[in-house]
């Protein structure tokens, strides 16, 4: 005969995991998990298609969660044999059981007479003396034969019920977890079909694109937490169920005393068993897209126009129209820029307008590198030409605020995710274009060459590969430019800044491609930057007020490090030139 831990074992093999019960007609499905047949069948309900299409549903399985179809279900007949000799077993150890009490008969503790007796009063078994001298004397009693039938018959009824309850929860159960993947895969096509309209989009629309699927996602998380809920609590009263099943099944498999004492309390117990039904919850999404369908049309009126502006379109899509065909024609850029400056002197009139110009420029210049010269160019112009001043001071104040803004937490986006490093690159490079024409006789260059220093000195402070490649790429940029106002101020500093690279790519860890690029700018600025040795005459060839020169206004107040450079003394509104 096989032990009990055997025994036990080869039950919960042969469990359902649906109804916790022995596998009744048991069937397996193409992952190998087994259930009983009625109980797989109610999982996957009723057929969706025809009869020719049945086979081809697809479900996932209760356990696993490896997906199944209908057609695969298959009889096991194997564990069907199992399951029928561990019942026969089962029945055999009851019956043994059965026999075992009634031979050791319950006896009155206080007299150490056998329990005949029920006291219908009271609801105890007592034995004669209890009846007779007892605080049992006077009771209505019976003779424990005579009274057992109808308890017993009270008994099954209420396993009658509370199975009932049982199958009724076991139906929601499996009602729960197909509503829980059915949102799930409403979720999934509502966030596809989202992702593929905000695709056509442009940039300024990704803030919306964000805010869609952060709500979508919210909305996803609160209802699958109330579903979850209901499910948790639908196992738990399943667990309660078959806890008082259990209970009252022992005690009408055993003898009459055992199925008498404190039967009342039993039965009082089963009745209070209510089943609470889940709340039902609507699987209707709720966070609804709409295609900004006056975008589209008003790119459409932009094509129809010989030239690349319209006064009556939205300033926002008159400047990402203008950037994107300097981003694409970037070779037109001297000839439109002044044509463009001419239209934004009569558009922006207010704070708000001014704003909104500078965060467009800066956002398409920190984020798209086809941009990044064409968009400091850009600024620079407008800086000189756009007849402009708010409450926020001209177009270059505001656009300084702005970089201030990206430049003082320098530290903490330089050691942070991927994104943010990838941001900051944009920033620190856009800066370089910015500042790549140095005056070096000007006021402005000592700020100008501390603020890149500055941003050199966080790159390397954080040597990881993408920080030391944006390094790499600023010296490439901005290096002689640096180099000579370094010098001009009687300061060694680019010695300093080589020796750092060389110690980085001597001793951190980082990959063998970004060693050879750090080691190849070494080599470079060690051939004086490539660069052919320039003539006293060839300087005084050079014009005074370099057209490219980005002047810049006044510090913003305190930040962190160093601050971004002033402006000249003798710097005036360039509107009055």
């Amino acid at each position: 005969m096989a032990s009990a831990s055997t025994s036990k074992k080869m039950r919960e093999e042969a469990t359902c995991s649906i109804c916790l019960h022995l596998m009744a007609e048991p069937v397996s499905i193409s992952c190998g998990h087994s259930y009983c047949r009625a109980c797989l069948l109610r999982f996957v309900g009723p057929p969706s298609s025809p009869r020719s299409q049945q086979d081809t549903d697809t479900f996932s399985c209760p356990q696993c969660q490896a997906p199944f179809q209908r057609g695969s279900l298959r009889p096991n007949k194997q564990l069907g044999s199992l399951i029928a000799a561990l019942r026969e077993q089962e029945q055999e150890q009851q019956e043994q059981q059965q026999q075992l009490e009634q031979e050791q008969e319950l006896s009155c503790e206080e007299h150490g007479e056998r329990l005949h007796l029920f006291c219908e009063d009271e609801g105890q078994l007592i034995c004669w003396r209890c009846e007779h001298h007892g605080q049992h004397k006077g009771h209505n009693t019976a003779l424990v034969e005579d009274v057992s039938p109808g308890y017993r018959e009270k008994l099954q009824e209420a396993v009658r019920k509370l199975r009932q309850l049982e199958e009724e929860c076991t139906d929601q159960k499996a009602v729960t977890a197909t509503q829980i993947a059915q949102w799930k895969e409403k979720i999934e096509a509502q966030r596809q079909k989202i992702q593929a309209e905000f695709q056509k989009l442009r940039s300024f629309l990704r803030d919306e694109e964000r805010s869609y699927l952060w709500r979508l996602e919210s909305e996803k998380e609160r209802t699958l937490q109330r579903l979850r809920v209901s499910e948790a609590d639908l196992w738990q009263q399943s667990r309660k169920l078959k806890y008082h099943i259990r209970e009252l099944e022992e005690r009408c498999q055993g003898s009459a005393q055992k199925l008498l004492q404190d039967v009342e309390g039993a039965l009082s117990r089963s009745q209070v068993v209510r089943l609470e039904t889940p709340e039902a919850l609507s699987l209707e999404i709720q966070t609804e897209y709409k295609v900004p369908e006056l975008y589209f049309e008003l790119r459409k009126r932009l094509r129809s126009h010989q030239g690349p502006w319209e006064d009556g379109l939205p300033l926002s899509v008159f400047v990402w129209d203008f950037l994107d065909h300097l981003t694409e024609q970037p070779g037109s850029c001297d000839t439109d820029m002044e044509q463009f400056a001419e239209t934004l002197s009569g558009r922006v009139t207010t704070d708000e307008a001014l704003q909104e110009l500078v965060g467009l420029i800066y956002e398409q210049a920190t984020s798209e590198p086809r941009f990044r010269s064409g968009g400091a160019r850009l600024c620079d112009y407008l800086s000189r030409h756009l007849t402009i001043r708010s409450q926020s001071g001209s177009f270059r104040q505001v656009l300084l605020q702005r970089c201030q803004a990206d430049y003082e937490p320098r530290d903490r986006a330089a050691k942070g995710e991927e994104a943010a490093r990838k941001r900051f690159h944009g920033f620190v490079l856009f800066l370089g274009e910015l500042y790549l024409p140095l005056e070096i006789e000007g006021a402005n260059t000592e700020a100008r060459v501390a603020a890149l220093r500055g941003l050199l000195d966080v790159l390397l402070s954080h040597p990881v590969d993408d920080n030391l490649i944006c390094a790499v790429k600023l010296l490439k940029l901005t290096g002689p430019a640096l180099e000579d106002a370094w010098k001009a101020q009687g300061k060694m500093d680019m010695e300093d800044v080589i020796q750092r690279i060389e110690n980085v790519a001597l001793d951190v860890p980082c990959s063998v491609d970004v060693k050879q690029m750090l080691l190849k700018l070494v080599e470079l600025r060690s051939s004086n930057w490539g660069r052919v040795p320039v003539t006293s005459a060839s300087r005084k060839a050079a014009p005074e007020n370099d057209p490219n020169c980005f002047v810049t206004e006044p510090p913003l107040g305190p930040g962190g490090g160093v601050p971004l450079p002033a402006a000249d003394p003798d710097d005036h509104d360039s509107s009055q030139e």
